[in-house]
């Protein structure tokens, strides 16, 4: 796909409110855009979204590609009666960016409001305050009410979503920034693959999957294999580059390298994580040679994505994690280069038509 064609497909997706558990927007465009290219396509009572391009060998395995469709974000916890918001985090927010960040404020109509989270004056701030974080607690929404009730009449209460505003740019060397743009990058390599492999079948059977609630537990993707048969998992989510002078010494993970695989991670607090199957990570190896794409590797700690959680369903799933490394994650402004992301939707597709009923779904055979 030319970039220029790519990066507008990215931007539309970027600028769709959908905040974990309130992705319904997102989940209409997706299930749109995806249908035109499946032999079967259908939201899941849990909200994912998956189309399905039946493979010409059913011995082949069932492979599953999936990207999340939903952000990090926020929602209304208290409402005050000069008509200001505080609010409550949904997923992996960084707090130290929020301050002075335009916002939207969805409602239970529908519609959208912009509004800021204000910051206080410098001036106001003693030398301490002005070199600290304010909590979020302290923090509150302005979108230009004088009362409750005017919120009230615009249809906002407490639960509502707020979303960073969206924001996109292209910059130089073929390179975007935007808001969200790790998932929306993901939407858009899932519609890619599909279009490819439309008109050419592949043996396997592959389901493309846009999943729901990963921001918020990373539990969405685990609910596929329970409406649709699923061998083995490939999940659109690569780690962060390091190649930013407060990074270089995280991981070796550049951007315009290549695509990135995770070959392990694991996250404390839940005791859970992945290491990469060898079988497929060595099938991507043979496809990226095939293509001359370079593959980069990384190994994280404090984090994982929703294959985590997919691999321990049936008994037991294969999983990978790669994907467009990009950097500033979770910022309300991303960065990610259009080279990758075309290199991750080539291998991808070459790593379908190449899947065949040869491949060993064991980690270990003895």
């Amino acid at each position: 796909m030319e970039y220029k064609q790519l990066s507008k497909k990215i931007e539309e997706y970027a600028a769709i409110p959908r905040v974990s558990g309130f992705e319904k927007e997102a989940v209409k465009a997706f299930y749109n855009d995806l249908k035109k290219y499946c032999d079967q396509i259908k939201v899941d009572k849990f909200g994912n979204v998956i189309g399905t391009i039946k493979g010409k060998n059913t011995k082949a395995p069932n492979l599953m590609i999936f990207a999340h469709l939903d952000t990090i974000g926020f929602v209304v916890k208290n409402i005050h009666d000069d008509g200001f918001m505080t609010l409550e985090k949904i997923g992996g927010v960084p707090e130290k960016l929020v301050q002075g960040i335009p916002v939207l404020v969805s409602s239970e109509k529908g519609t959208y409001h912009k509004g800021v989270i204000g910051a206080r004056a410098y001036q106001s701030m003693s030398e301490a305050e002005r070199n600290s974080v304010d909590p979020l607690k302290t923090l509150c929404v302005d979108i230009g009410v004088k009362s409750a009730a005017e919120l009230k009449k615009l249809g906002i209460e407490v639960g509502c979503p707020v979303s960073y505003y969206p924001v996109f740019m292209e910059l130089e060397n073929n390179r975007i920034c935007g808001t969200y743009l790790d998932n929306a990058v993901g939407m858009v390599q899932l519609l890619e693959i599909a279009k490819a492999l439309k008109n050419k079948k592949p043996d396997a059977t592959i389901h493309l999957v846009g999943t729901v609630m990963e921001e918020f537990n990373s539990k969405g993707a685990m609910i596929v294999p329970r409406s649709v048969d699923v061998d083995m998992a490939i999940c659109l989510l690569a780690p962060g580059c390091n190649d930013t002078p407060d990074q270089k010494n995280n991981s070796n993970v550049k951007m315009d390298n290549g695509p990135c695989v995770t070959i392990t991670n694991f996250h404390d607090k839940s005791l859970n994580g992945q290491v990469v199957h060898r079988g497929m990570f060595e099938h991507l190896l043979k496809c990226s040679k095939k293509e001359k794409i370079n593959i980069q590797r990384c190994v994280l700690r404090g984090a994982l994505s929703d294959s985590a959680f997919l691999q321990l369903e049936k008994d037991g799933i294969p999983v990978m994690d790669m994907g467009a490394p990009d950097r500033y994650s979770h910022s309300p402004k991303e960065v990610v280069s259009l080279k990758d992301i075309d290199e991750t939707i080539k291998v991808l597709i070459r790593y379908c038509m190449d899947l065949d009923a040869k491949f060993d779904l064991n980690r270990f055979s003895i």
